[in-house]
């Protein structure tokens, strides 16, 4: 059962908790002082190792940056420029051999393009790129065409724009970052360098989860350990969590590298102590539970006696006694057991008693009433008489008491429909009509659709019987009674209205349902038992104005 416990579980409770409490403040304090010194030490190598970074891709930076430069100023890349038409012959493989020379042989890591201003000259040291040809990508709001940027941020005390927005794949590489360079006012000098010029010496030890490079001009940001993610600050939610973030700029530019930190190795170091601290733990745990076993086995040992015998007693054995144990408050618990069970075998041998002879006076009872049978044999032999003597009234008389005798006897269903019903209370009140005359007059009104619907039987009969016994009998001139059955709001609604007597208003009406009036509480609590609260009887009078007995039943429910 739910809230039981043994006395050895809660010793070893017990046992537990002074055991355990100071180890489990100790083992609180390590792991909060212990989380803030670890948080330090990693704060501060996050700052050393992000700002190596920082200076590791600054250097990547100004490499290309220093080679831009070198193709601006070279006379001969100027002079193709300043003509205006595509290299041929050899002033074609002088130009190449310039710009591979320039390039110093890593075009695998970079890719270098120069274009016009009009875009008449186009050359690269890989597929010139369809982006840069401005004679179809001019537009000025393409937020990764780095001329369309450049455009738009470079001034005229910086001839150079660095760009993180386009991670297009080139030649088998994904671009890192775009680097351009204005050549005079004759063109534009364009180094993309790839994601491998950069990703070998950035972030190799593993302390990072990520980091990210971010453009505070553009708000972009790219992931350098995870080159596929690319795109706005709301893509990295990472940026969002400062106590996890250390930053640095790289220096010349509008860029930002952020490192997000791993606490990953730091906390396999916390949990080994951990693992530790919890063996040490276990091995207390299994020593207080063997001490706790062994003191508490003398005590529950008697604990089970005194339970087995209560067990024996509660299946029925009332001759269990518990013996004395030797303990005083033991002992103190047996001899009250004791007391009571004799107590309570007195109470059960006179109980029996009461019962035979209850059973005794019952069965003399029975024998006392008249037979059924025999009963009915006599109605049987007077209704013969009658119709052979021509008494009408006395042959109807003993039809209808025939009809209400077998009903109240022979039928043991729970249930009737409206129609039996409603045939049994008007067998009553046939049988009242020829006893009073003519001064009695009933009528029973009741829709075809709800004949055969099922009802508590001997409901309606004896609210008929209760209104000519206590409503029209003490009432002089002329009375009269009706019976309706209707419908209304789901409910089948029965109302027994007699002009008689009445009682005074300021009687409450559940007075008038106790115990003491049989019928009325009869009626009353067998529907209680069958509807609950599902239904209503209520009583209307009015002193010499006569009463409404009025049930509310619901239309086929029960509880």
């Amino acid at each position: 059962m739910r809230g039981r416990s043994t006395l050895s579980r809660r010793l070893i409770l017990y046992f537990l908790t002074v055991m355990l409490l100071p180890f489990i403040i100790f083992i609180s304090f390590y792991l909060i002082s212990g989380e803030r010194t670890l948080r330090r030490v990693l704060d501060s190598q996050a700052e050393i190792l992000i700002e190596t970074d920082a200076e590791l891709l600054r250097s990547v930076i100004e490499e290309y940056r220093h080679k831009s430069y070198l193709v601006a100023t070279n006379q001969n890349i100027i002079d193709l420029l300043r003509k205006g038409v595509q290299p041929q012959g050899e002033i074609a493989r002088r130009i190449y051999s310039e710009i591979y020379s320039i390039m110093s042989g890593d075009t695998y890591l970079a890719s270098l393009s120069i274009v016009s201003t009009n875009g008449s000259v186009r050359i690269s040291t890989h597929e010139f790129p369809e982006k840069y040809d401005v004679r179809t990508h001019s537009n000025a709001w393409d937020e990764t065409n780095i001329i369309a940027l450049a455009e738009r941020n470079i001034n005229k005390d910086k001839q150079w724009f660095i760009s993180i927005s386009d991670h297009r794949i080139e030649n088998g590489h994904q671009i890192a970052f775009s680097l351009l360079r204005r050549i005079s006012t004759l063109g534009y000098a364009i180094i993309d360098v790839y994601t491998d010029a950069i990703t070998p010496f950035i972030g190799s030890g593993g302390f990072f989860a990520d980091i990210i490079l971010t453009d505070s001009s553009t708000y972009q940001a790219y992931s350098i350990l995870h080159s596929q993610s690319f795109g706005s600050f709301s893509a990295f939610p990472a940026l969002s969590e400062p106590e996890n973030l250390t930053v640095h700029p790289i220096v010349g530019t509008d860029l930002v590298i952020a490192g997000v930190m791993s606490t990953e190795n730091a906390e396999m170091g916390i949990r080994s102590t951990m693992l530790y601290l919890l063996l040490s733990l276990a091995i207390g745990i299994a020593v207080s539970v063997l001490l706790t076993i062994i003191f508490s086995r003398s005590i529950s040992k008697r604990f089970s006696m005194i339970s087995s015998g209560m067990k024996r007693f509660e299946q029925g054995d009332f001759t269990t006694k518990l013996s004395t144990t030797g303990i005083y408050e033991f002992d103190r618990l047996s001899i009250a057991f004791n007391i009571m069970v004799k107590r309570i075998e007195t109470l059960i041998a006179r109980q029996r008693e009461e019962e035979a002879k209850t059973a005794e006076a019952e069965r003399k009872a029975l024998e006392s009433q008249l037979n059924p049978h025999f009963l009915f044999n006599t109605l049987s032999t007077i209704k013969a008489l009658a119709r052979l003597h021509g008494e009408d009234q006395i042959y109807t008389i003993a039809v209808r008491l025939g009809k209400l005798l077998r009903y109240s006897i022979n039928n043991h269903a729970s249930d009737a429909t409206i129609k039996e019903s409603l045939e049994l209370a008007e067998s009553y009140l046939m049988i009242q009509k020829i006893r009073f005359g003519d001064r009695l007059h009933y009528s029973i009104s009741c829709p075809e659709n709800l004949l055969d619907v099922q009802i508590p039987r001997l409901i309606i009969q004896p609210l008929a019987e209760n209104a000519v016994i206590h409503g029209l009998e003490g009432k002089t001139g002329q009375w009269e009674l009706s019976i309706t059955v209707e419908e209304k709001e789901g409910k089948i609604r029965i109302m027994v209205t007699d002009n008689g007597l009445g009682f005074n208003p300021d009687i409450i009406t559940e007075d008038l349902m106790q115990e003491g009036h049989t019928g009325l509480y009869n009626i009353r609590r067998r529907l209680e038992l069958r509807y609950g609260k599902s239904f209503s009887f209520t009583l209307e009078s009015e002193e010499g104005q006569g009463t409404t007995a009025m049930l509310e039943l619901p239309a086929g429910e029960s509880r």
